[in-house]
């Protein structure tokens, strides 16, 4: 009986994360059907209208590519077959790359981000490009929903012994509270359903799943209506063997 049961459970997780895809996969193709058929059925379409629906067409089908990508990412990950390595890092380093990588999403908001770290912490070794994948994800999520005009972000790392610790805060509507224990779910996201920016809902898990990897943990903790802070340590010494 409990083998039976783990097995319906197992397949009512495979019937939601169907759904969900499913559902993810609509919303853009249709957007990509309309916008072509207009184009195909008025050869007259003024020049400026026919660029700009070009443009949402490339859009939507760079937002189904960052779904069907991070689908398999995750995929890859829960069935332990990512690709991983073991890189020196240095985390000032890495924190400043993924700010400015995500500068621009900033500016388009009119915020600020602002980093908070010691003058040195020691180098930890783990993959660079997963790590940074990770604090793009948090960066980009937070640009999401700080208020435009007068968004803050703030960046802190600190370290100890045991671990680094990197926290993202932001001073956006916050997480409420019966959210909190589902944000990290496939699929879900955050945000009213009326003011729900786009997403794939996966950049969250996925980012979880590769601090865990490295023997770390993620968390979140916010107040509604005073921000939303992201947070995951990363312990200096970790099974290597797992890694690879």
């Amino acid at each position: 009986r409990a083998t039976n049961r783990e097995l319906e459970s197992l397949d009512k997780l495979k019937d939601d994360f169907m759904s969900s895809v499913t559902h993810e996969l609509r919303t853009p193709l249709t957007s990509i059907r309309a916008f072509a058929e207009l184009m195909r059925d008025d050869p007259q379409m003024d020049a400026a209208q026919r660029q700009q629906f070009l443009g949402l067409v490339v859009e939507e089908t760079e937002r189904l590519s960052r779904l069907v990508n991070q689908v398999l990412d995750m995929a890859k990950i829960e069935a332990g077959q990512g690709q991983w390595r073991n890189d020196e890092i240095d985390l000032r380093e890495l924190i400043a790359h993924a700010v400015q990588t995500t500068s621009q999403l900033f500016r388009e908001r009119g915020a600020t981000v602002g980093v908070q770290q010691p003058e040195s912490v020691p180098t930890l070794r783990a993959d660079r490009d997963r790590l940074l994948q990770v604090l793009i994800n948090l960066l980009s999520n937070a640009a999401k929903f700080v208020p435009r005009g007068d968004g803050r972000v703030t960046v802190t790392l600190r370290s100890d012994a045991r671990a680094a610790t990197i926290e993202v805060r932001d001073n956006g509507p916050g997480v409420p509270a019966e959210q909190q224990q589902l944000i990290f779910d496939k699929f879900r996201q955050g945000g009213s359903a009326t003011n729900r920016p786009q997403g794939t809902g996966l950049g969250l898990p996925i980012s979880r799943k590769i601090v865990e990897h490295f023997g770390g943990r993620m968390w979140l903790t916010s107040h509604p209506g005073q921000g939303a802070c992201f947070a995951f340590d990363l312990p200096w010494q970790h099974d290597e063997e797992e890694t690879r």
